[in-house]
């Protein structure tokens, strides 16, 4: 009961949580239902919130990738600041945590946490919203930059969107001299 209250203070979604709450505590007072109205009960308490989604593999829906990349294209052109979180100004992890966060989905706060969330990927089933993580130069492995797909036109154009320390947030190919030398991996979160 105490955790039910904590999800519903926690949650801007009251009221929908207010109503399976009470679906729930109704199925459980009516244990002697005929099994069609379990079934019901059955469809609600069994869904994950989407947090636990992270561990699980399976197509994203349209409309997550989708959410995800509206809003991080909402902060193409906000400026770059170290540690920053908001429209004043954010680094790149900052800004694939926030994107995420759209969806109710927490990601670790720098890159280097964020690509050990999710499944790796190869190039070649790359997709929408999947993460790209790059060094700071060719031929190092240490994470320290990240990056949302937003678009695959085909094997050489790959679009994704980041913020840079000099132009802010930004969208760039991949497949560029620029990135390509650099990019580490690719995961799959959603």
């Amino acid at each position: 009961m105490n955790k039910l209250i904590k999800i519903f203070l926690a949650n801007k979604r009251s009221f929908s949580l207010l109503l399976i709450y009470g679906i729930l505590c109704f199925g459980v007072a009516c244990k002697s239902s005929k099994q069609s109205k379990n079934k019901d009960v059955a469809k609600v308490s069994t869904k994950k919130p989407r947090k636990e989604k992270i561990k699980e593999t399976h197509s994203p829906s349209n409309e997550q990738v989708e959410q995800v990349i509206k809003i991080a294209k909402s902060y193409i052109g906000t400026s770059y600041r170290y540690g920053g979180t908001n429209r004043a100004g954010l680094d790149c992890s900052g800004l694939v945590m926030i994107s995420y966060k759209g969806i109710e989905i927490q990601l670790p706060r720098n890159s280097e946490q964020q690509s050990k969330v999710g499944k790796a990927i190869s190039l070649k089933d790359i997709q929408a919203g999947d993460l790209l993580f790059f060094s700071d130069k060719k031929g190092h492995k240490k994470i320290s930059h990240v990056g949302i797909v937003t678009e695959v036109k085909d094997e050489k154009n790959i679009k994704f969107i980041h913020a840079t320390t000099k132009l802010g947030v930004v969208e760039n190919n991949l497949m560029s001299e620029v990135y390509f030398p650099i990019f580490i991996k690719a995961t799959r979160v959603l």
